[in-house]
């Protein structure tokens, strides 16, 4: 097994990174505290904060005087003129692009729907999002790019989705570094997600934590010790076609009783028809169910909650997080539901009541996926794999 050293520029890249998180999340925002969590000298904080803010990427806030504290520290924040990131989604039904600053925040969106698709329309697709969003001026990481899975992130391909056109080993990088001449990194939508949640949301308290994603599908994306879980080939989780019955219906991936078969929100929508005859949304018949208190729809739910269990309990027998973040449409699920879900997950798991999983809704809603791609490229920019500038 080969070990790589670290050279000063490595190094240099790496310490840089770990100053800019600190400060993008707020975890940090004056020099004294950045040494403090970093351990580097002081000396060393000053001068990469220096060269930040030569370089327009951080400035010093105007911040109160707090009286009796003696001399104030200066705080530092994001430069508006810091570089921006583009994240792209590629989705069975829409492709968008977003336009992000390094917090995450959206500053411009584009959105392309499509109900048939060939591999050069889906080009075609991508680059028209992300000429919409493209600054003329602005200074940009990078592209993230977050899809329907599987994806092999190593070669920068969507491989072979269920239900996506018949559209397989797609290349995805390289056509986007082509047109655009900047770094690209591709990944799937929940490990995106995970991303998100892990430097900006809720996944910043948790060292553990699964994203689980539930809309027609259902996927996670694993952050284990702080990292994101992936394997050396550059595959991730698909919890979605994890089966919880093994003669169960078929599979569009080949396989029988796959747990989005049973939980995911078609499914639920589905069965509300039956119910009550209506044709709603699952969003919508989220919130008529929590409004209206449809007695019918509780069994419904309830169900899903216990099927969901089955495929979750599987996993956090694994890889043990602390929190499970539920996004996607998902979020729309009623509060008591979720905790529901979340004492079937504790009474259920093997480790029993020595730690306790808290089961919460993303930090940024329907969103989290979207902006996550964007975050891919910030993943990469924090942990010093790309330089700043």
């Amino acid at each position: 097994m080969a070990v790589r050293g670290i050279n000063n520029d490595n190094l240099k890249r790496e310490n840089r990174g770990i100053v800019l998180k600190l400060i993008a999340t707020g975890e940090c925002t004056t020099r004294i505290e950045l040494a403090k969590e970093t351990g580097l000298s002081k000396m060393s904080v000053t001068n990469i904060v220096t060269e930040f803010m030569e370089e327009e990427i951080v400035r010093e806030s105007n911040t109160e005087l707090i009286k009796g504290q003696g001399r104030n520290p200066i705080c530092l924040c994001i430069s508006e003129k810091a570089p921006k990131l583009i994240g792209l989604f590629v989705h069975r039904g829409q492709c968008i692009a977003v336009l992000c600053d390094i917090q995450l925040h959206i500053l411009k969106r584009a959105v392309i729907e499509y109900g048939e698709l060939d591999e050069q329309a889906l080009l075609q697709a991508m680059f028209s999002v992300i000429d919409q969003v493209m600054p003329l001026e602005e200074r940009i990481l990078g592209i993230g790019v977050g899809a329907v899975g599987p994806v092999d992130i190593q070669k920068g391909m969507i491989l072979n989705p269920p239900n996506f056109y018949g559209i397989r080993d797609f290349a995805v990088t390289k056509p986007l570094q082509d047109r655009y001449e900047l770094p690209v990194y591709l990944d799937s939508q929940y490990n995106c997600a995970a991303l998100a949640e892990k430097y900006f949301g809720i996944g910043k308290d948790y060292k553990d934590f699964a994203f689980v994603g539930i809309t027609n599908g259902i996927g996670s994306g694993v952050v284990s010790n702080d990292m994101l879980l992936r394997n050396s080939h550059g595959l991730t989780s698909e919890l979605g076609h994890v089966s919880i019955y093994w003669q169960g219906e078929q599979c569009s991936c080949g396989n029988k009783g796959c747990l989005e078969l049973y939980a995911g929100v078609r499914r639920i929508e589905k069965k509300y028809q039956e119910q009550t005859g209506r044709k709603d949304s699952f969003p919508v018949l989220c919130k008529r169910s929590e409004a209206e208190n449809l007695s019918a729809m509780d069994g419904v739910f309830r169900q899903m909650m216990e099927q969901l269990s089955c495929g979750l309990v599987g996993m956090v027998n694994l890889v043990h997080p602390g929190a499970i973040i539920i996004g996607h449409e998902g979020v729309h699920i009623p509060e008591h539901y979720l905790k529901y879900l979340e004492e079937l997950v504790n009474t259920q798991k093997l480790s029993g009541n020595y730690r306790q999983i808290v089961v919460k809704k993303s930090y940024f809603g329907e969103d989290a996926h979207l902006l996550g791609c964007a975050c891919t490229v910030l993943n990469k920019v924090f942990e010093g794999e790309q330089a700043v500038l």
